[in-house]
């Protein structure tokens, strides 16, 4: 598979399950992806929250995402990078994060925090026979 095809697999299956690392023990949660493009895979939450303060502390993630129509799975297994970059905040809570309008109007910008996976090892599991391929994303 090459990035592209992934790209186009995760804006069809935008939401991931998320694994970050606390306290050396393992957390998942699902997260919707907002930003899918060349640059990566940009997630938005609240800084409060505990997958910011898990991903500030240790960017080691794996995100899964699961495609049903496609009997497909893609796991990518990478570092996040954390951003400062307002203008691309106000573009997710404009568009499909509309719902976060309300907090940014009490807190401000800074009750948001953007992180972005540029990269990953990426491994492919088809339901259809069990295999497994890997790829760079």
């Amino acid at each position: 598979m090459t990035r592209s095809e992934a790209l186009e697999f995760i804006r069809r299956n935008p939401t991931s399950f998320m694994a970050t690392i606390e306290n050396g023990e393992p957390r998942v949660r699902a997260m919707e992806t907002p930003v899918i493009d060349d640059n990566g895979l940009t997630f938005c939450t609240g800084s409060n929250k505990q997958v910011c303060l898990q991903l500030t502390a240790n960017p080691a993630t794996e995100l899964c995402y699961w495609g049903m129509e496609e009997g497909m799975q893609i796991r990518l297994r990478g570092r996040m990078q954390k951003l400062d970059d307002e203008p691309l905040k106000r573009s997710i809570v404009e568009g499909p994060f509309a719902f976060l309008k309300p907090v940014v109007e009490k807190y401000g910008w800074d009750a948001l925090s953007i992180f972005r996976l540029p990269g990953a090892k990426g491994f492919i599991w088809h339901m259809k026979d069990g295999s497994v391929e890997e790829f760079d994303f």
